[in-house]
């Protein structure tokens, strides 16, 4: 496709997000239930049975209702799928953590499948109810259709048809992997609670919709599909800085990412990036940093 050619693919942030109600069970005489009543009252849900359950099969998709317990980003990097997962039962950090991805990348786009539609929108409303102050890439609020500059692989596989195909249609059709083998978008929120907050199983399922989209961007692109780094669908760790500021270990392994993080960066935001290790070199959060001035002005040599 003639705008998905023009892309570079290392400049593209893939995520996809999970959600679930807010609560495991609507309660009755409460200000929730009040206002899911009046939501679905319009469809004629009105007895307080099919009010609560129609809360657990719907209310995920909802914002106002229902908040994200998982999001997944994936980056193109030398021609592998290289996987970051964020998950906590405080969503507000979780929205956090997504935010420092974003500003790290902030010349990249957000990409995905229906994320115009409803990842991106979703993630914006959470985030201000959390108090969280949205990276500009997340807040499309007064932007026209044609000035959002995210791209959405949906959109563009319907092109000018009426009807929108499903992810897993799409995989279909191009004989890639259904990243519904073992749950769907319905089944997320029931897991989730049923699990008592555990998000293993919906963090997997998350992974293999990144993955999912990354492939059909490349069959788009008339392109063969990619794998993921490191040879599996795997739970990525904590962002290194956040690793290093709360007094995590330094040793290859932590070189290793913090090396990737920083040659992805333009020399501008690079300098940046050592402020802050500068910064967090001494004592963060009353932990001793593992990371020294020393390593720092080590690897500040490497890029000289």
């Amino acid at each position: 496709m003639r705008e998905l050619k023009q892309l570079n693919e290392e400049k593209l942030l893939f995520f996809d997000i999970e959600t679930a109600p807010v609560v495991k069970e609507l309660q009755v005489d409460t200000p929730l239930f009040d206002a899911w009543a009046y939501k679905v009252a319009k469809d004629g849900v009105t007895d307080n049975k099919e009010v609560i359950e129609s809360f657990s099969s719907q209310a995920g998709l909802y914002p106002e209702f229902a908040r994200v317990v998982c999001i997944v980003v994936g980056k193109v990097i030398k021609g592998k799928i290289n996987l970051i997962t964020f998950e906590d039962k405080d969503e507000k950090v979780l929205l956090e953590k997504f935010n420092e991805v974003v500003s790290r990348n902030s010349t990249s786009k957000l990409t995905g499948f229906v994320n115009i539609g409803f990842d991106s929108p979703f993630i914006f409303k959470r985030m201000l109810i959390n108090g969280v102050q949205p990276h500009d890439k997340i807040d499309s609020s007064g932007l026209k259709p044609w000035e959002v500059e995210e791209v959405d692989l949906a959109k563009l596989w319907q092109a000018t048809s009426f009807s929108r195909a499903s992810l897993t249609a799409v995989c279909t059709a191009f004989g890639l992997p259904t990243p519904k083998d073992d749950l769907s978008g319905s089944e997320v929120g029931k897991t989730y609670w049923d699990t008592n907050q555990d998000t293993s199983r919906i963090s997997e399922y998350c992974r293999k919709d990144v993955v999912a989209t990354v492939n059909i961007f490349k069959k788009m692109r008339l392109e063969e599909p990619l794998e993921v780094s490191g040879g599996g669908v795997a739970v990525a760790e904590t962002p290194i800085l956040t690793h290093l500021f709360e007094g995590g270990d330094y040793g290859t392994k932590e070189k290793g990412q913090l090396t990737g993080l920083l040659d992805d960066l333009s020399n501008e935001d690079r300098d940046k990036a050592f402020v802050l290790l500068t910064a967090i070199s001494s004592a963060a959060k009353g932990k001793k940093t593992k990371i020294t001035k020393a390593h720092i002005k080590t690897l500040i040599k490497s890029y000289e």
